[in-house]
């Protein structure tokens, strides 16, 4: 297998590449670490009233996401 610059490659490629080579330790380390530096949480207070609609907002971002 030859060597990948996963620096070089955009998130969507690495995902894919990871899922194919299931193998690859090194890719799986540098999905994890983009995944890790990314701030993806949500600061949604617990009396808000729209508290509902924010977390739905929340997860469908995140669907069509990285994150």
């Amino acid at each position: 297998m030859k060597k990948v610059n996963y620096a070089a490659i955009s998130d969507q490629e690495l995902k894919s590449y990871f899922i194919t080579y299931k193998d690859d330790k090194e890719a799986f380390y540098a999905y994890m670490d983009r995944r890790k530096s990314r701030h993806c949480d949500a600061a949604i207070k617990l009396n808000d009233p729209a508290w509902e609609a924010k977390i739905i907002a929340v997860i469908q971002k995140q669907l069509g996401s990285d994150c």
